[in-house]
């Protein structure tokens, strides 16, 4: 994001009401605008998607109440006549770089060794379980947009996310498919799932399929014209090919894409 004007503060570190009540006030009379990254885990589980700023479920867990705090907090700011704030809430983010939340909604490397080598993949529910994630470049995109459009996204939250999420089934599918393969996948219970993994991966698969979130970004791109080049897909197999390429993911077979 270079070249953003020298009023402009990016905040990529407040995770609590707190530092970033503290952060808001430090700023107050002397930044021009304030971006705050947030989370898609500001919603909560789906009821239905796509979900919407105002249209999500309570959140759950910490990280995501918090998450949400801010992003409220922010807006009474500017509508108060105080600072100028944006926060923007992507969803996983992947590309160079950036290891993956995989097929399984964790970040296992074993799912990907599996999937790579032909071997069945047991898979907690049905696989029906969404994940929403964008790339990196569309993520600095809409952080650059909302400078461009200040007026505009003043006081406003946004969703950011590729065009469309990717379930269990689907991610499985399509990733082995990047090695010549055909994902095998058996279904099982949570809890034989949790005898398969470790209790690490176990929890941030719960975490991830779990909330099962489906985005909309619509009010990104009413607003800030945000075009997410990236479908989830292709965004993940950058990540997944700089892993290889880098020796920081081990696979039994190599990338035919």
């Amino acid at each position: 994001m270079a070249g953003l004007a020298p009023d402009v503060v990016v905040d990529l570190v407040c995770f609590t009401l707190d530092s970033a009540t503290a952060l808001v006030d430090s700023l107050r009379g002397r930044a021009g605008h304030l971006l705050h990254c947030g989370s898609i885990w500001r919603h909560g589980p789906s009821h239905h998607g796509p979900i919407s700023e105002t249209s999500g479920t309570a959140p759950v867990g910490e990280y995501g109440i918090q998450k949400d705090r801010i992003a409220r907090m922010l807006k009474e700011e500017t509508a108060s006549g105080g600072l100028v704030t944006t926060s923007l809430h992507p969803g996983h983010i992947v590309g160079p770089g950036w290891p993956p939340i995989g097929p399984l909604g964790n970040l296992d490397p074993a799912v990907w060794h599996a999937l790579s080598a032909g071997h069945p993949l047991r898979i907690p529910g049905i696989g029906a379980e969404l994940m929403h994630h964008v790339h990196a470049d569309d993520v600095a995109h809409v952080f650059e947009q909302a400078v461009a459009h200040r007026d505009t996204a003043a006081g406003e939250d946004f969703n950011i996310v590729a065009p469309t999420a990717l379930n269990v089934r689907g991610y499985a599918h399509a990733a082995a498919g990047w090695f010549g393969q055909t994902a095998s996948l058996e279904p099982v219970s949570w809890e034989e799932f949790g005898r398969t993994t470790t209790p690490e991966h176990a929890a941030t698969s719960w975490e991830h399929l779990y909330r099962s979130h489906c985005i909309s970004i619509g009010k990104a791109k009413a607003l800030l014209g945000f075009a997410p080049r990236y479908e989830p897909g292709p965004a993940v197999l950058e990540s997944v090919r700089w892993l290889i390429e880098h020796d920081e993911l081990e696979v039994a077979r190599p990338l035919v894409v």
